[in-house]
Parts: C-alpha cells; structure tokens; sequence
C-alpha cells in the first residue's frame, strides 16, 4: 500500500496498483459537492464546499481534465457541472456529503411549466387550456417573453406563441424536477 502526501490533510491508504489521482482536500471537498442528479454553478459550488470562487474554476478545470467532473452548457450559457460515473467512484469521493444545489431555472412555478406545456396554441385559447384568467395569462405571457422563453411563432398580430431554445430546456428542467 501507498499512502498520501503527508504534508496534505488529507491522507488516503490505497492499494498499490490503484492508478487513481489522488486529489488535494480542497478537490476532494469539490468532487464531494458536485450532485448525481443534476448539474450546478460555480456560485452554488463556492457555498457548498466553502471555497473562493477562482478556487472553485481551477479545481472544476482540475476535475475535468481528470475525468472525474464534467461541465454542460447552463440555462444562461453559464457552464454548469456535475460528476461523472468515474468521480462516483473516485475513492475519496465522501458518498454522504453535502452536495451543492440545483442550479436556480429563470421561472418555477407550476402555473408557468403548466403554461409552458401547451404553449403551442394562440393565446387566447391558452386560458381555457390552463384554466387560468385572459388578464393573468396575458400577464404571464409578457413575462415569458422577458424572460426569453416563449417568441411568437410568425409576424402576423394573432402568430401563436412557441417555446425557445432555453423555454424547451427550462420546460424539460422543471419536467424533469417535478418527477424527482
């Protein structure tokens, strides 16, 4: 058996054919902070796993190249990460851990993923739909749009409304939270 940097705080007993890279604590504290189920920012990173932001960059850089950790395109195409089957099994991954948060969506509320869902009828019939009020759904309507989840599908005035690219992702993110 190997044993690790005694200068570290961390010590780690290993056999002596294990080729993992053994990480410093403050990547082992990253590892241990990233979440299975979902992905999330460095902001929510730093809180987790009580470190400075640039720390966290450079170990999720560190992580990455290792193969342990991997980063996505995010909701605001802020770069999001989440561990890989290979960090799952990294053996100073702590299984127990506090893991960081789900990254927080642009909208949340089961009123608008409701919304989102049938988003592909004209505006007027989305009410009836929903079973929400033409004043409200009006009002959420431009606060979709704000929000750069919905655009109308053509130039024309009563053009029905479809989803964008970060709407889909939004709606399949909710989708997705909801049946967890």
């Amino acid at each position: 058996m190997t044993f690790g940097d005694p200068e570290s705080p961390s010590w780690l007993v290993r056999r002596a054919n294990d080729n993992s890279p053994t990480l410093s604590r403050d990547e082992e504290r990253v590892l241990s902070a990233l979440p299975r189920e979902h992905a999330t920012d460095v902001r929510r990173l730093r809180v987790t796993a009580k470190l400075s932001e640039e720390e966290i960059k450079a170990i999720v850089g560190i992580l990455n190249a290792a193969g342990l950790a991997e980063a996505v395109e995010g909701l605001r195409s802020a770069p999001v990460f989440r561990i890989t089957a290979e960090g799952l099994e990294h053996p100073q991954y702590i299984r127990f851990g506090r893991r960081a948060p789900a990254s927080r969506l642009p909208v949340q509320s089961d009123r608008v993923r409701m919304v989102l869902q049938t988003i592909s009828v004209r505006i007027r019939d989305l009410g009836g739909l929903t079973q929400i009020s033409r004043r409200s759904i009006n009002a959420l309507m431009q606060y979709l749009k704000r929000k750069e989840l919905v655009a109308k599908a053509g130039l024309e005035f009563d053009a029905p409304y479809a989803l964008t690219v970060q709407g889909r992702a939004v709606l399949a993110e909710m989708t997705f939270r909801q049946a967890a």
